[in-house]
């Protein structure tokens, strides 16, 4: 089984070691590809805007079930819905779809380029600490080789990936979802009440999908609980993929 994961804002592909630990553990001849996102880590050049860097992953990427994590969820949704020839299948965590209103995308995005200037101005460690001390992130503990590698983020590369591909910019995507007609499974943390209201809805919009709300979570599941977040993945993979 390939599984391709994406992070979230402000980390790396270092971010998956313990879930793909985990996973292994259950699917040992798994296999995984775990890409630094645009701005992110090692990866080169600047973000894009959702669509076009969803593109460049999927073009860079096999056939496989796809992860996805806040951020890495809404670069996933539209790889689903733009490339569908490289997605055999969907894990949601802390996913939207984005922002209904224009006045709503209007706002966030001005909130969001706020935020980009002070990762510039006061640079990436500064900006860690204010942002992994917001409440969704209050049961994260966060590994110290994860915390390092966040740490060598560059500030124009977080910055803008905001300006690129914060939710904001990113096109509310929520009227195209009925085309998704692959397996899809959504999750999200019982302490993230936001995203559990939104899981909801994107189960009603996805035919088929399923909702599963972790307990003893907030926004980061696969990072807070990690082992029965690879005992759900591994199971719900299991019984749609295996030969």
């Amino acid at each position: 089984m390939q599984f391709n994961l994406l992070h979230g804002f402000t980390q790396t592909s270092t971010s998956w070691a313990e879930s793909i630990a985990a996973l292994q553990q259950r699917s040992p001849s798994a296999e995984f590809w775990v890409p630094d996102m645009p701005g992110h880590g090692t990866g080169t050049g600047l973000p894009l805007p959702l669509r076009d860097g969803a593109t460049a992953l999927a073009e860079l990427s096999t056939r496989g079930v796809w992860i996805g994590y806040s951020m890495g969820g809404r670069y996933l949704l539209h790889i689903a819905l733009q490339h569908p020839e490289v997605v055999q299948g969907l894990v949601l965590v802390s996913t939207t779809a984005g922002l209904h209103l224009a006045s709503e995308r209007a706002e966030r995005s001005a909130a969001d380029d706020a935020l980009a200037d002070s990762i510039e101005q006061q640079g990436v460690l500064a900006f860690l600490e204010r942002w992994m001390s917001l409440p969704m992130f209050r049961g994260l503990r966060a590994s110290e080789d994860d915390l390092a590698a966040r740490q060598r983020n560059s500030p124009i590369g977080l910055a803008e990936s905001l300006r690129q591909a914060g939710t904001g910019r990113q096109e509310p995507l929520w009227d195209a979802l009925a085309a998704l007609k692959v397996p899809t499974l959504i999750m999200t943390g019982e302490h993230d009440t936001k995203f559990c209201e939104i899981g909801a809805r994107l189960q009603n919009a996805i035919e088929g999908s399923r909702h599963e709300v972790i307990a003893n979570a907030g926004h980061a599941v696969h990072l807070e609980q990690c082992s029965h977040f690879a005992e759900i993945v591994s199971d719900w993979a299991c019984t749609h993929f295996s030969n």
